[in-house]
């Protein structure tokens, strides 16, 4: 007869998972077992990757959603995985990233007659109070299945959840006695009748109203972190701004316009949201710092998104003159349709205003393309900087997938590499570092075909257990390109030492617990887990060392480029 983990991974797949990253503990048998014995009898399973460390499962499972919008499993050990893996559950509610953290729990009987029952040391010391409240802070819905028939409707609830907007984490665990109960049926519904909430777009009346006021508006302005997460929604933002000639700024999240369109104002809001008369904010959580950042007199702020004020969060404290409950992709489109009707109807008169506004822009964005490149091309310094990096990975591999966590490093990158039709960029958008070595494994095992770039800091690639993960990349056959812009410093506690205490002690005797000396020859690290590693300190050499990289790449081998880089001063 089926267990209650033959059903799991029956409703799993069922839901349209296709890979279960798991993390193995004494609690996992049974769904090991009900994994061989399906494969075994050809029933369907999910792909069972084993990670050697959680923080891997988690963030993978994370980054193969970011390449295919397929949610998928972590599956870790009782409380100690739990709270392993809790830290990338805040990366996955800040990014809107439907993942499923699943664990067992403890034995909770102690009669050997019963399957699953308490046979080791462990399983004492691992029966904690509320191991629930390990995650509770980062998950949209939290169950235990407790009993055989529970099942079906806690997979179909587990995956509703998570889908409906705005998406995120969920967490379900299993004590070890239920998950080898034998059960004849788990009264599962299926995704076809489970459906998760998806908001729909704006009316026509609300999107003309908003389109009319970012035309008229004297400076308005789009701040926006996830308005570009699919190809959809990006073309639509892409096509409301330029119908209405509305400059675009970005902050974390994904890329919603080519940087070198003539509207794109980069990925510093703070320097336009003081000039900005209105102010439509897509999605965004943080669109700018407050923090003596004072407003225009008048400005009008719009928020639309799945969640525009934010609920989750205890203290937000952003102007809402507008709120917009929409789903993202449905909503842009709207206002799309909108700009298109309003720019058509337009007066000459203001059909002229638009395009000096557009010129007015475009002279912006020029400015800042010009002290970019100004800033490239100091003369005199041997210190590559993370630009040259974009620069060199822009000539080189212009249709990367590029998952990135760099830090402080990380905009100064992204203003250098301009992906083509074909590149994509994805942020870890939420605070815990570590997330950038597994969700390239997942992206890439989500998208094999695709050239995987991950660029990270030498804090994030430690965060990242990086043993682990090239363990995973190499023995699944999952070549990536691994970017490593050292700066021999958590920077960015350097920088808030040094605004927190710019006349203070350490600015005359060292950053103390910031710097980052003497750290391992990251190269030869990834040559002892089996892949390529190189090292490079000058800007003579960056290209031919890339190029390297990527032939070995492209033959089948994750390579370890580590790029000694100057520390940023001021983040762009």
């Amino acid at each position: 007869m089926p267990t209650v983990a033959d059903y799991f991974l029956e409703g799993v797949v069922e839901q349209g998972c296709e890979a279960i990253f798991l993390n193995p503990g004494t609690d996992t048998p049974p769904l090991q077992e009900a994994w061989a014995r399906r494969q075994r009898n050809g029933l369907p399973v999910p792909k069972l990757v084993v990670c050697p460390h959680e923080i891997v499962a988690v963030t993978a499972a994370q980054g193969y959603y970011v390449a295919s919008g397929k949610p998928q499993i972590a599956f870790v050990h009782v409380d100690v995985g739990t709270a392993n893996a809790a830290g990338g559950l805040n990366d996955a509610r800040a990014s809107r990233i439907p993942v499923l953290l699943c664990a067992g729990l403890s034995p909770s009987t102690l009669d050997s007659r019963i399957p699953g029952s308490r046979t080791k040391f462990v399983n004492w010391q691992q029966d904690v109070p509320d191991q629930a409240a390990l995650v509770r802070n980062y998950a949209k819905w939290i169950f235990n299945v407790t009993h055989a028939g529970a099942i079906g409707p806690a997979v179909d609830r587990a995956f509703q959840i998570a889908q409906s907007e705005p998406e995120g984490p969920v967490y379900m665990s299993f004590p070890r006695e239920v998950l080898m109960q034998e059960i004849d049926s788990a009264m599962m519904l299926g995704p076809q009748r489970c459906l998760p909430v998806k908001l729909p777009g704006l009316s026509a009346d609300v999107a003309r109203s908003v389109a009319e006021e970012l035309a008229r508006a004297d400076f308005p302005l789009i701040i926006t972190g996830y308005g570009g997460r699919t190809r959809a929604s990006r073309e639509a933002l892409v096509e409301f701004a330029e119908a209405l000639a509305v400059p675009i700024t970005e902050y974390r999240g994904r890329f919603s316009a080519p940087l070198e369109h003539p509207l794109h104002l980069g990925f510093n809001p703070e320097k336009w949201v003081e000039k900005a008369d209105v102010i439509l904010v897509v999605d965004h959580d943080v669109p700018w710092v407050p923090a003596d950042r004072p407003l225009r007199p008048g400005v009008r702020v719009i928020h639309m998104g799945p969640d525009p004020i934010k609920q989750e969060m205890v203290i937000w404290g952003f102007p809402t003159d507008q709120v917009l409950a929409c789903g993202l992709e449905p909503g842009l489109q709207s206002l799309a349709q909108a700009a298109r009707e309003l720019s058509a109807s337009l007066a000459k008169e203001e059909q002229q205003a638009l395009e000096a506004r557009r010129a007015k822009v475009g002279g912006h964005h020029e400015e800042m393309f010009a002290d970019l490149e100004k800033g490239a091309s100091r003369k005199g310094s041997n210190a590559i900087t993370p630009f040259q990096i974009g620069r060199a990975l822009t000539r080189l591999c212009p249709e990367a997938n590029v998952i990135e966590e760099a830090v402080t490093s990380g905009n100064p990158f992204a203003y250098g590499f301009l992906p083509n039709e074909e590149g994509t960029y994805s942020r870890n958008g939420g605070t815990f570092l570590g997330w950038g070595l597994g969700a390239s494994i997942g992206a890439k095992m989500a998208a094999p075909e695709k050239t995987v770039v991950t660029v990270l800091g030498d804090g994030s690639f430690m965060f990242g257990v990086p043993s682990a993960s090239l363990w995973v990349s190499k023995h699944y056959k999952l070549p990536m390109l691994i970017l490593i812009l050292n700066n021999n410093a958590y920077n960015s506690v350097r920088l808030a030492s040094r605004d927190s205490y710019p006349e203070g002690v350490m600015a005359e005797t060292g950053w103390v617990g910031s710097e980052l000396p003497d750290l391992p020859n990251f190269a030869r690290l990834a040559e002892a887990c089996g892949v390529w590693g190189k090292q490079v300190d000058q800007p003579g050499e960056l290209d031919a060392v890339l190029e390297e990289a990527l032939a070995i790449v492209r033959g089948g081998t994750t390579a370890v480029v580590e790029i000694k880089i100057e520390a940023a001063n001021k983040p762009l």
